[in-house]
């Protein structure tokens, strides 16, 4: 009964969520925008406080504690901290501890940073990182945000502990990567309640909705860099509720999207059997036919190559329904109310952009950043990168003459990780979407696309060994991986 409650509440939030972010797109007067930016501060706290309502009270009775809650949230989440003051750092690991949390703390970022990378790969990621802004050698602003954009790390939320920045950062602060942001000096209870909220996020598998203490990212920002990118995708978006359904056709809109709408999961049978989408926004729980059995019956019908990435779209409070929605053959989950950042961060990675070919961004990279971030030891850095990757494309080749789905995946996972590391962004996503394709059995173009991935890390070999030039003129590389294979 209660998550019959929640999933109504959620449900008709997301109309009043919606509509105002939309509303934000418009040329407001800045107290109308202001009047607008407390509209959804209540309601995100309206949100969270009917959820922690409905989980500690299994009959509307009086609940628990709230340090007891905060104990139990954190209990089993793998966290990492980096902090050069060891009083400070041994304090906040000891307090974390204590509430559960599996915590290591580290004064040098270098060392954090193989400790995140090992454990990423290992698929025992830290869910939790949070960096102290005086890091030696490299500010908390700068390694989250290299961080944050790393796809090796989607599944850790950043967190940065500051006394230099304000909440006026926030929006800069959340468009880099980061979940929350900590003033100095650092208060238990705020520390614990931010924890809190984030681990009920990473349990339901959703995304923040805050960057601190109610401060919400900018909506504009993430619409305006991604206004009409996808203006060559049709998207069909399936539900039961009409507001919902007005609500994502006019977000998608907003992103370029050409949009179709079904009421039910018949009807977008019938859609699909007459025209071809790019995706499709699946909602969940729909009365007669709904969104697993729908899912189900696309995935029979699907023939050779053809795959439509179908995402989940729930008010569902069940946190197992994103792996429910995995499990029927839906490629990615979202949760209602839905929001433009989740809604930008999905269509990217389901969809191309259309005015972007591979070939217009291949000079995409963040190499520089990395040198920076690595000083001196870059050139051991870039060393390793150089020798282990052709071995990685050997590997490559034979699975995909093989057609061995699964050891394509594995080893396009490990490229995408070490050339995130590098700072070799656009390599990093050829990787990905190599590595998503594999995941769904998908190899018939998987030739052409490690041609595409070899070009890409040519390039990125050629432009590594002119910046150790530069710096290090005596260094001796291993030859390039496009000069073995």
């Amino acid at each position: 009964m209660l998550d019959d409650l929640q999933r109504v509440v959620n449900s008709q939030m997301n109309g009043i969520v919606g509509a105002l972010e939309m509303i934000r797109q418009n040329d407001l007067a800045p107290d109308q925008r202001e009047m607008i930016h407390l509209a959804q501060s209540s309601a995100d706290n309206l949100l969270l406080n009917i959820e922690q309502l409905l989980e500690s009270n299994t009959d509307l009775g009086i609940g628990q504690v709230a340090a007891d809650s905060a104990m139990g949230s954190l209990s089993g989440i793998r966290m990492l901290l980096i902090d050069a003051n060891e009083e400070s750092r041994s304090h906040v690991v000891r307090e974390l501890q204590q509430r559960g949390a599996r915590i290591e703390g580290f004064e040098v970022p270098k060392v954090a940073l193989a400790a995140l990378e090992s454990a990423a790969i290992a698929g025992d990621p830290y869910r939790i990182a949070l960096f102290d802004q005086n890091i030696p050698g490299i500010d908390g602003e700068t390694l989250g945000t290299a961080i944050g954009s790393s796809p090796l790390y989607r599944d850790t939320l950043v967190v940065l502990i500051s006394n230099e920045h304000t909440r006026h950062d926030a929006d800069r602060l959340a468009q880099a990567g980061f979940s929350a942001w900590l003033p100095k000096p650092l208060q238990q209870a705020m520390l614990l309640d931010t924890l809190a909220m984030l681990c009920t996020c990473i349990a339901k598998k959703d995304a923040p909705r805050f960057v601190c203490a109610g401060v919400h990212l900018n909506a504009e920002h993430v619409v305006s860099d991604n206004a009409h990118a996808f203006t060559h995708a049709r998207v069909l978006a399936v539900d039961d509720n009409p507001v919902n359904l007005q609500i994502a056709e006019r977000m998608l809109a907003r992103f370029g999207c050409q949009v179709d709408t079904a009421s039910d999961g018949q009807q977008a049978l019938r859609m699909v059997h007459v025209r071809h989408y790019d995706l499709i926004l699946m909602d969940c729980q729909m009365p007669n036919m709904d969104g697993y059995q729908t899912t189900a019956l696309l995935r029979a019908a699907e023939t050779g190559d053809e795959h439509v990435p179908i995402i989940g779209w729930s008010s569902g409070v069940n946190r197992s329904e994103r792996d429910t929605c995995l499990a029927i053959g839906m490629d990615d989950f979202i949760f209602k109310p839905i929001r433009m950042r989740p809604l930008s961060d999905m269509l990217s990675r389901w969809l191309k952009p259309a005015s972007t070919e591979r070939s217009m961004v291949r000079n995409d990279d963040d190499l520089e950043a990395t040198q920076a971030m690595f000083g001196a030891d870059f050139a051991e850095l870039v060393d390793l990168f150089l020798t282990d990757s052709p071995k990685r494309f050997v590997f490559l080749h034979e699975a995909i003459l093989a057609n061995d789905a699964l050891t394509v995946a594995k080893f396009a996972h490990v490229l995408c990780g070490s050339t995130s590391s590098i700072g070799a962004t656009t390599l990093a996503a050829l990787c990905r979407e190599l590595e998503i394709r594999a995941k769904n059995n998908i190899l018939g173009d998987a030739t052409l696309r490690l041609t595409e991935i070899e070009l890409e890390y040519a390039r990125i070999d050629k432009k590594l060994r002119e910046m150790l030039a530069r710096t290090v003129p005596h260094i001796e590389l291993p030859p390039g991986a496009h000069n073995k294979l």
